[in-house]
Order: C-alpha cells, then sequence, then structure tokens
C-alpha cells in the first residue's frame, strides 16, 4: 500500500488501491511439434505431413479449427554422424511442423481440454511433441473490469480514512493513474511426453486477475 498526505501548499492525498478478480481459465493453449526422420528429405516430411494431417482432423473433429488452429513453424534439417577418416556424413533428415492450438471450454458435456490435447497426441503417435500448456481467459477485458472496480474502491476507502485521521474531506479528484505490476500468475507448463490413449489430468485451477491504481485527491 502507499500512501501520502501532502503539506499544506498542496493539501491533498495520494493512495494506491488493488483489485483482484480469480476464475476458472475457459481455454486452454497448446504447442504442438509434428517431428520425424527419415533417410531422405522427401520421405521425412511425407512422415510429418501424415501425423499433422491426422492431429488436424482430429482437433477440427473437437471444433479446434479457424483461428484456434494455426501452423507456427516448419523446418527441415540433415542429421550427421562423425566418421573415422571420412568426417561428418549425414545419416538422415529430421523436418518438423509446429502448431498452436486453442481448446476452448464448450459447455459440461463437451470433452474436457484433457481430453482433447489427449486425443490430439494419441493421432501423432510417436511423431508429436507437446511443448506446453497455458491456461487463459476468452473475455479478459470483463475480468479486469472488475478488478478495477474494486480498485478504485479500495482506494477510495483508504483515502476517505486519511482524509478523517487528518481533521479533512475528501474533494475532488486530481489524478489517477493505473499501476502496471506485470503477471501475476506463474502460466503452468506440461513437460513433453509420448502418445496416450487417455487423458492426462489437466487441472485449470483459478487464475487471478490484478489492477493497481493510484489516486490523489483534494483534502477540503
Amino acid at each position: 500500500m502507499t500512501a501520502s498526505v501532502s503539506g499544506p501548499a498542496e493539501h491533498a492525498v495520494t493512495v494506491r488501491g488493488s483489485g483482484i478478480v480469480s476464475a476458472v481459465p475457459d481455454l486452454v493453449r497448446a504447442s504442438v511439434t509434428v517431428t520425424a526422420t527419415r533417410p531422405a528429405v522427401a520421405d521425412a516430411f511425407e512422415a510429418v505431413a501424415r501425423s499433422t494431417t491426422a492431429v488436424t482432423d482430429t482437433l477440427r473433429g473437437y471444433g479446434v479449427s479457424g483461428p484456434d488452429l494455426a501452423t507456427t513453424g516448419l523446418s527441415v534439417h540433415s542429421e550427421t554422424t562423425w566418421a573415422e577418416g571420412r568426417g561428418n556424413e549425414v545419416t538422415g533428415y529430421t523436418a518438423a511442423t509446429t502448431l498452436q492450438i486453442t481448446v476452448r471450454a464448450a459447455g459440461a458435456s463437451a470433452p474436457s481440454p484433457a481430453q482433447v490435447v489427449a486425443a490430439c497426441v494419441g493421432a501423432g503417435g510417436d511423431d508429436i511433441r507437446l511443448g506446453g500448456l497455458e491456461f487463459d481467459f476468452s473475455d479478459p477485458a470483463a475480468l479486469t473490469a472488475t478488478a478495477r472496480e474494486r480498485a478504485w474502491a479500495d482506494a477510495l476507502g483508504k483515502a476517505e480514512q486519511y482524509a478523517s485521521l487528518s481533521g479533512s474531506a475528501l474533494g475532488e479528484v486530481l489524478d489517477i493513474a493505473e499501476v502496471d505490476i506485470g503477471d501475476v500468475s506463474p502460466r503452468p507448463v506440461a513437460k513433453a511426453f509420448a502418445a496416450a490413449d487417455s487423458a492426462i489430468a489437466v487441472e485449470r485451477g483459478e487464475k487471478p486477475t490484478r489492477v493497481d491504481v493510484r489516486v490523489r485527491w483534494r483534502l477540503v
């Protein structure tokens, strides 16, 4: 908490208020990489294309499409080994593509994010890797607005108390500034895992949205 009461020349009070709203995230973002190593470049690309098609078809079957399904990377590189007297020799080629997916909560009867991710991993087989999970909100503005209202109420309560303690009353608002405190919650990250037929538990928990405001009132 920050609060200050100015001297007689200015006769004002400045306080800082905080507002926090916690809610269960209603969407999950995941980074999925499909990779394959084969003796020839064409074979590596064909294997990646085949697995990627299986993954995207599965995701679309669960309603993950449009802006919720995007290719964010495509690469190929050679695999080499060092041989005595011959130096580095190419032993094959690894192709990879990365998909960014967003799974949205669609109601109690809809598949859970865990089931969708498990189906995605199962469709890709041994060629798929899950890079991580990030939980978020589809409408963060509504939560921020509520947090902002709570921050204002917090600041107002403090200012009224300081005014009373100093034998004054609150006058007009002289200045308002929203204070940036950065991300207030760690983002869950899942390590890459092999293909599985059953869903691995994905607990969304609650994620807080916080707003801090600094307000200056004239004292009368």
